[in-house]
């Protein structure tokens, strides 16, 4: 048996070649770990900072009750016939794969005699509702009148729920106007002598008001 040194081999292995491997392995190790330690940093941060309350807690109560508070008190304060929180969320998946997005009505306040849309504005797919979509993205409170829109898929769910006029306001997931946007406060007007009473200015200063305080409540999420 031979033992050869002059090149760097020891019973036929080149120790210095497999030295260096073993630092290229362990320098790629310690390179990926500082390169992923902020994010899963951030995610674990993120994780305890969501605080998930179960539904028979009385902070649940609580926060839910508030909203729909909060929705009456717009709702009377602008005269209006129905105003709701519609929140966006994924339900099933297409067939390639990819999530379905989809919006539910989670709070709503009515005026007597005005019917509720809780049950007809559950699950519904996103997709048609582009122009609403758009709406939503201009973080306008301006009033909108149904008849005068094209016609489109939000104009006819709109007329089916009796809707004259309406203003459509963006909820964020994060305090301050900043952050994704999560949802939208839907004020519907039903009535046309509602309708004429209708003050614009105060439209647009009570609505992204009530907003920012309905994404404080919602900020805790709740689930």
């Amino acid at each position: 048996m031979t033992i050869e040194t002059a090149d760097n081999n020891f019973m036929s292995i080149d120790i210095f070649g497999s030295w260096l491997e073993i630092g290229m392995v362990l320098a790629v190790v310690i390179v990926g770990s500082v390169m992923t330690y902020p994010i899963i940093s951030a995610l674990i941060e993120r994780r305890k900072k969501r605080k998930i309350v179960p539904s028979s807690s009385n902070e649940y109560r609580y926060v839910h009750t508030r909203v729909h508070e909060i929705l009456t008190e717009i709702r009377v304060k602008l005269g209006a016939d129905r105003a709701l929180v519609l929140q966006f969320h994924n339900g099933g998946q297409f067939i390639d794969g990819t999530c379905m997005r989809k919006m539910s009505t989670t709070h709503e306040s009515c005026q007597l005699g005005v019917s509720d849309t809780l049950d007809k504005r559950k699950d519904m797919v996103l997709s048609p509702f582009v122009e609403m979509l758009a709406l939503v993205s201009n973080s306008d409170s301006s009033i909108n009148a149904t008849s005068d829109m094209q016609d489109c898929h939000l104009k006819r769910h709109l007329e089916s729920n009796h809707t004259l006029v309406y203003s459509i306001y963006p909820i964020k997931a994060v305090k301050g106007g900043l952050g994704t946007i999560s949802g939208a406060l839907l004020v519907e007007w039903c009535n046309w002598d509602r309708v004429d009473m209708i003050d614009d200015d105060r439209v647009n200063v009570e609505i992204p008001e009530s907003v920012r305080y309905i994404e404080g409540q919602l900020l805790n999420n709740l689930g």
